[in-house]
């Protein structure tokens, strides 16, 4: 935070932070709020704001398991750039929104019986 008090156009340090505040603090609208003030930033190349974009949505279905806040964010990318090739691989991410939120699912575990240890070897 320092850092970026400091230099607040440094978008690795601002990535990292959103990073941190999704993966070890949990707070997904923090992260959220530092990648937006990266893909708000004017100049920057639609190969890194498609990735900001693609991150974005990523801590979405990771922590959130929100498939319309995904969705919106994925439809985002086709909106921006609909002549890219970013466009259409987010369409196919969306077309397979449901099967990566499925991945993301815990299974159950499922408890095998007891069995007995003495088989009958001596």
């Amino acid at each position: 935070m320092k850092h970026l008090a400091e230099h607040p156009m440094d978008s690795e340090a601002r990535e990292k932070l959103a990073l941190i505040y999704a993966d070890h603090y949990q707070r997904l609208d923090l992260a959220a709020d530092q990648l937006e003030q990266l893909i708000q930033q004017t100049n920057q190349p639609a190969k890194q704001v498609v990735h900001w974009l693609n991150l974005l949505a990523d801590l979405q279905i990771k922590h959130a398991t929100d498939p319309a806040a995904a969705r919106q964010t994925l439809q985002r990318i086709i909106d921006k750039f609909p002549g890219l090739a970013a466009a259409s691989n987010a369409q196919r991410r969306l077309d397979l929104l449901k099967l990566e939120l499925k991945g993301n699912e815990k299974s159950q575990a499922v408890r095998l019986g007891s069995y007995e240890q003495n088989i009958g070897l001596r």
